[in-house]
């Protein structure tokens, strides 16, 4: 039987990283997480030093002087909206040159990377330098932030949902019976950024307040739930998504994107509605619609992930109808969306016609001009369906 993957570790020695950093970049490194709060520092044997940083070290965190400064002259509002090197000219005498850069994890800051100097000039290439090393320990910073903040259920179902915990030991932490109880994976979203700790907080808090089992959590930048209960139906469904996007909405004070897989038997077949969850969110947002199930948007969801591929493979789109564009596109013609409308309609002539505002004997002859035009057999159930899906992907999206 095959193992499950490991679940990702953290940086076995930030201050090994940090020592490397040191040697790149041409003098002392310090790390520290959001709060100013010194994970890591280096050592490197030669390198500048001075009380600022020594007391940083001692005490765990930047001395406030040098926050208070950071707040006043609005460098810390820069750190939240700039990835660049920031240089910390600060008003009192120091033998270091200060540099700074937040370290990011799905667009959310966790923590900062500080650069010092002496007399000798950083190294040429420091930014990118700074960058690479802000990207190698923003997954460990993360994961610091979130071991310190997470609740247990949210680090159970992030485990879960990652594949780092089999449905049978997270049905044992629930105390159900995996194997027969209905479980349904709801996901919210506002966009490309988490929907954040208060919004996630208060999440939690409903699903403590409500009947049966709920674990919230976030994983990147969308916030999931899964509901167990006895027994769930799509109609239950249907109201968990409403319920559970207003109240969030409250505490995030923005809009939020709410969708739901299906209602389904064992725990095992949760991922399953998590997977369909994420394509009806994307479908939602794509829509600029606030909430949905998979169970009533499957055909919308279907037809989004086929035209997803066919505009990503566009070697089996081109050429069908490039006759048909390039006629309409010299001549102002409109015989795309004639064949458009002709294939909603079922192939029924009047109501095509009616739905142009022609008449049907013009609409016989576009269908016949148009045929001339591209290599289009209309008879055939095959082709009208190829069609029907390319003339979707080549509408704007």
């Amino acid at each position: 039987m095959s193992e499950l993957p490991a679940e990702p570790g953290p940086v076995e020695d930030l201050f090994e990283v940090v020592d490397t950093a040191a040697r790149l970049l041409g003098g002392p490194v310090v790390v520290e997480d959001a709060d100013f709060r010194v994970l890591a520092y280096s050592a490197v044997a030669g390198q500048p030093n001075d009380e600022a940083r020594r007391s940083a070290i001692l005490n765990r965190r930047t001395p406030d002087r040098w926050l208070r400064w950071m707040e006043e002259s609005g460098i810390r509002h820069r750190l939240q909206r700039d990835d660049r090197l920031i240089r910390l000219d600060a008003p009192w005498p120091s033998p270091l040159r200060r540099y700074i850069r937040p370290v990011r994890s799905d667009g959310h800051v966790v923590g900062y990377l500080w650069l010092m100097s002496g007399d000798a000039e950083p190294a040429p290439d420091v930014e990118h330098l700074a960058r690479d090393f802000a990207d190698i320990v923003a997954p460990e910073l993360a994961r610091r932030r979130r071991a310190r903040v997470e609740h247990p259920g949210a680090r159970l179902l992030r485990r879960f949902l990652g594949g780092y915990l089999p449905a049978a030991q997270l049905a044992q932490e629930l105390g159900v019976d995996g194997d027969d109880v209905g479980a349904v994976i709801l996901v919210f979203g506002t966009g490309t950024q988490p929907l954040g700790a208060v919004a996630l907080r208060a999440l939690s808090r409903y699903a403590r307040m409500k009947p049966h089992t709920w674990l919230a959590g976030a994983l990147g930048a969308r916030t999931y739930l899964l509901h167990v209960a006895p027994e769930l139906s799509e109609a239950t469904v249907d109201q968990l998504v409403r319920e559970t996007s207003a109240e969030l909405e409250r505490a995030a004070r923005a809009p939020v994107c709410a969708a739901a897989g299906s209602a389904v038997h064992g725990l095992a077949s949760a991922l399953r509605s998590r997977e369909e969850a994420d394509l009806t969110l994307r479908v939602l947002q794509a829509r600029e619609r606030r909430t949905g199930c998979f169970s009533a948007l499957r055909h919308e969801v279907l037809l989004d992930e086929v035209v997803s591929f066919l505009r990503a493979r566009p070697v089996l789109t081109r050429g069908l109808l490039d006759g048909l564009s390039t006629h309409d596109r010299l001549h102002g013609t409109d015989y795309q969306r004639t064949l458009r409308v002709y294939l909603d309609s079922f192939g029924d002539v009047r109501r095509a016609a009616e739905v142009l505002h022609i008449h049907a004997n013009s609409l016989r002859y576009r269908l016949k001009r148009l045929a001339d035009l591209a290599p289009l057999d209309l008879d055939d159930p095959d082709a009208r369906l190829a069609v029907r899906l390319v003339l979707a992907a080549i509408r704007s999206p």
